[in-house]
């Protein structure tokens, strides 16, 4: 019978990996002069360990701020889950009033609200429902 031994590190799981890190140091620590680990460079390693960790935590905090950021922006815009046309004052509904607006102007010339920025398409429908698109 052939045993088959496998010691896995956790390469694509940050945090298993960093624990795994501090494990390796404080067991080699524990064990001082008489470390297996004592020819290899702990001094490197502990570093890179120290500044892989805090870079995590950096990149978690400014994560949070950008999503804190975004969930800002989206309700200026009036795009946030909570809202949809009728919130008075952002920029969906500003843009929805300056679109009804430029439409009551140009009134079957449509396609000159291209000239603000719109996108306009313009379709038919036939008799039987079909709708052709300009």
């Amino acid at each position: 019978m052939k045993t088959s031994i496998k010691v896995e590190i956790p390469e694509n799981k940050a945090d298993k990996l960093t624990a795994l890190g501090d494990n390796v140091i404080a067991k080699s620590k524990e064990l001082g002069v008489a470390s297996p680990l004592n020819n290899l460079d702990m001094e490197t390693f502990e570093r890179n360990l120290t500044e892989g960790k805090a870079k995590r935590a950096e990149a978690k905090r400014l994560h949070d701020q950008a999503e804190a950021l975004n969930q800002q922006a989206n309700l200026n815009l009036g795009i946030d889950s909570a809202q949809n046309v009728n919130t008075s004052g952002t920029v969906y509904s500003t843009l929805a009033s300056a679109r009804d607006i430029l439409l009551g102007i140009y009134k079957g010339q449509e396609k000159r609200l291209t000239e603000w920025g719109f996108s306009v398409v313009i379709s038919e429908v036939t008799k039987n429902n079909k709708v052709d698109a300009k």
